[in-house]
């Protein structure tokens, strides 16, 4: 398994958010290209970035800083938040992303990302299907799709390797632990895909959870920004995984 630092943005703050809510956020006093160097520094070849400002406003707002980050430090970036056409995928590659997050257009336009990976290929994409527990959520975490994940799955469970992050709302920013047992689950269910967890992680014996549990890889955000676990500790646990 993967574990995979996070940096989440809004208006080119590095903040976290409290189970999704915008009205719950806490700002870092940390520049997002200085962290994003730092966590190459120490041997790390991934980053999760997230546009929350595009998320919210249905548009990419922070592709630039995403393109200085990866030109500045090599890191395989995969970027989501505000997009929503062809277009938007074709310049986030262009600029440098690695792989493209869509999160609610898989719930709402199913068949436009099936399009989608087929035309771009289903190495370049992860798929964001966050849940409260129940349904997925969209928009920024603002909506609820009034949809299970168990549904959506119908128009992507055929493509074998396709890589899906699910947070749990209700664990992401809480520093609860992550929800294990829905993890296992999926993989379960759904084992030709590549599950990344995210939500709650707050210790190395939380990822070590989430690996027996036959996640490809976990999201790390908070538990980093608050020092509950080193950019060390996440290389040195990588490592011990190869």
């Amino acid at each position: 398994m993967i574990a995979i630092p996070a940096i989440d943005l809004i208006n080119n703050e590095v903040v976290r958010l409290f189970r999704g809510d915008y009205g719950q956020q806490t700002i870092y006093p940390r520049n997002a290209a200085a962290y994003a160097s730092e966590i190459a520094s120490h041997g790390l070849k991934h980053l999760h970035l997230v546009d929350l400002s595009g998320a919210k406003a249905g548009r990419l707002i922070h592709q630039e800083l995403m393109r200085e980050i990866v030109s500045q430090t090599g890191l395989k970036v995969d970027f989501g938040g505000g997009i929503k056409t062809a277009e938007d995928v074709d310049r986030l590659l262009n600029s440098g992303a690695n792989q493209v997050v869509i999160g609610s257009l898989c719930v709402n336009e199913p068949e436009k990302v099936v399009d989608w990976i087929k035309t771009f290929g289903s190495e370049r994409f992860i798929l964001a299907l966050d849940t409260d527990g129940n349904k997925l959520k969209i928009n920024g975490w603002q909506d609820d799709s009034g949809k299970t994940l168990e549904e959506i799955m119908r128009y992507f469970s055929s493509f074998k390797g396709l890589t899906i992050l699910t947070t749990d709302i209700q664990k992401d920013g809480t520093g609860s632990g992550p929800n294990v047992a829905l993890y296992e689950r999926l993989v379960y269910q759904f084992p030709d895909q590549l599950w990344i967890a995210s939500g709650g992680v707050e210790s190395l014996s939380d990822l070590e959870e989430l690996r027996k549990a036959g996640c490809y890889a976990c999201v790390i955000g908070k538990a980093l920004l608050d020092g509950k676990i080193t950019l060390s500790e996440l290389k040195q646990f990588n490592d011990a995984g190869l």
